[in-house]
């Protein structure tokens, strides 16, 4: 009878003792996909050919993305041997490699050809040129004979022609400079060509060839200048 207090002091707790709410089990996020629109679509209701489609291209391009990586790096080494090789060889004479180069095996079944091509673009003295030559053939027309004068003015007419981006040829323009023409006004006309020429890029180029049965050097397509 002694322990009674004992066994309800115990009861007394456990009464006080909060019961535990269960917590709601958190839902499972529903997969989507991202369509071009930018919007959220549920698997579920994607097509499954969709869906085989989608997969195909994205390991397709992954695949494409990780090949256009290691061309790229494996593009900048072939660069980074080939000039440090020429670099070397000029050291040997005193001297810094410049310009283009054509190296060949041993055997002569392979060559590596390097060059560079710059990129230029004419600045306003060519608008000056122009003046100046319309100056000289205004000038020649009676200095020169009929038909040397109409060929001429039609080169020169062909030069400085547009095309539908109102871009002028360049290759036409830097052609005029062959003339071996001995008038004066033309000569200063010539010079502001040079000066109106701007070198604003410059691009190398790697080839790789490889010598055929007949003989003949065949390239190693590559298409390295697009990357």
């Amino acid at each position: 009878m002694k322990r009674k207090p004992r066994i309800q002091s115990i009861r007394r707790h456990l009464i006080d003792i909060p019961k535990t709410s269960k917590t709601p089990k958190a839902k499972k996020p529903v997969p989507t996909r991202t369509d071009a629109n930018g919007q959220s679509i549920p698997v579920s209701i994607i097509k499954p050919e969709i869906l085989k489609q989608d997969a195909i291209v994205t390991k397709t391009i992954t695949r494409a993305i990780k090949l256009h990586d290691r061309m790229v790096a494996d593009k900048n080494q072939f660069f980074a041997d080939v000039e440090l090789y020429l670099q070397q060889v000029a050291e040997k004479n005193g001297l810094e490699w410049k310009g283009n180069a054509v190296l060949n095996s041993f055997d002569g079944k392979y060559r590596v050809e390097i060059r560079f091509k710059e990129r230029i673009q004419f600045g306003i003295e060519l608008q000056l040129a122009k003046q100046k030559i319309d100056e000289c053939l205004k000038a020649s027309l009676k200095a020169w004979s009929a038909d040397s004068n109409v060929n001429l003015r039609a080169i020169i007419g062909e030069a400085f022609q547009v095309d539908k981006k109102g871009e002028i040829a360049k290759y036409r323009i830097l052609r005029l400079r062959r003339y071996n023409i001995k008038d004066q006004t033309w000569k200063e006309a010539m010079e502001l060509i040079d000066q109106a020429i701007q070198v604003v890029a410059t691009k190398q180029y790697i080839n790789f060839y490889e010598r055929d049965e007949s003989g003949q050097f065949r390239q190693i397509v590559l298409n390295f200048p697009a990357l």
